[in-house]
């Protein structure tokens, strides 16, 4: 038999024979867990955290309460491992560990944190896994659906938020026109996880405007490739755009230069000027052209005049 994970965060519809079809309908299975991650600061330690667990479906849900260490890819996936680096799955206990949850009903998990006397200062971070197992059936595969709600715990002592931004790129230093990409590489030299969320988004400053990066958590010892795309930038500029963020050892900050100009519009432009100028060209030179044809008879004329004087006259 083979025992499978679905991990997912905040709810998890989840429908199965005889669930109802009807719009609006609940799904067979759906569970929530409030909040859907802690952050525990060094003087909130000692005091008990809670979360709420909430069963949105049709069904009853056996809840197995599970403590593992965590770490992130370099797409900000959560990865849960039992020996991540500075895990603090050891610290907890939590109550009650496993429960029955019948329709529409909710209850508090109570979580105590006891470190180790002497803990490493800086952050541990720790996932509580709200595991419903999978039921009884005849299949060779079964799917035990899971939330995990990551925690972040920092222990007393210094704290370090210093942050590096790496090289800052962008599509080329010369744009035709359209959007433009922005990637640099972040790295977390400190001693806690930072947050780029929201109104604390890394943004690139450029030429006037602001171009935030998605929201992205950076755990401490971590490094992200992170890019955003300047969706309509303006139709020319020589542009100037800088990335900067502040932390314990200052503030690091990288720039680019790069140009915008529509070379394939501008050739369009000067084609059609050139055209203009010819129509415009063509009826003047029509017009200088008679001009002369008007004039040379006359002049012949005159010519062949002055030949008949020359000869009366015996010259």
């Amino acid at each position: 038999m083979i025992v499978a994970f679905l991990m997912v965060a905040g709810v998890t519809p989840t429908v199965g024979p005889g669930a109802s079809g009807a719009p609006g309908a609940a799904p067979d299975f759906s569970l929530t867990v409030s909040p859907p991650r802690l952050v525990v600061a060094p003087e909130e330690i000692d005091e008990p955290q809670s979360f709420q667990v909430a069963n949105r479906g049709r069904l009853p849900v056996d809840v197995v309460v599970d403590r593992v260490g965590f770490a992130m890819d370099g797409s900000g996936k959560m990865l849960f491992e039992r020996d991540a680096p500075r895990s603090a799955a050891g610290w907890l206990k939590v109550r009650p560990a496993s429960f029955r949850l019948a329709p529409g009903a909710e209850r508090g998990v109570t979580v105590l944190i006891d470190p180790p006397l002497e803990p490493e200062h800086g952050e541990h971070q720790v996932a509580l896994l709200f595991v419903a197992p999978a039921g009884a059936g005849g299949g060779n595969i079964k799917l035990n659906r899971a939330i995990g709600t990551p925690i972040y715990i920092t222990v007393p002592g210094p704290i370090d938020t210093s942050v590096r931004i790496g090289d800052l790129r962008t599509s080329g230093a010369f744009s035709a026109g359209g959007p433009v990409d922005f990637t640099t590489t972040v790295d977390n030299l400190g001693t806690v996880h930072r947050d780029f969320l929201g109104t604390r988004a890394l943004k690139v400053e450029v030429n006037g405007y602001e171009v935030p990066f998605p929201d992205f958590t950076l755990l401490r010892g971590d490094s992200r490739d992170i890019t955003v795309r300047w969706a309509d930038p303006p139709f020319m500029c020589l542009c100037h755009a800088t990335v900067s963020v502040s932390g314990t050892n200052g503030t690091s900050q990288r720039s680019a230069t790069f140009v915008i100009l529509p070379l394939r519009l501008l050739g369009a432009l000067i084609v059609v000027a050139l055209v203009l100028y010819v129509i415009a060209w063509l009826p003047r030179r029509r017009r200088v052209r008679a001009l002369g044809a008007d004039r040379a008879p006359s002049g012949r004329a005159d010519r062949d005049r002055d030949d008949l004087d020359r000869a009366d006259s015996g010259v």
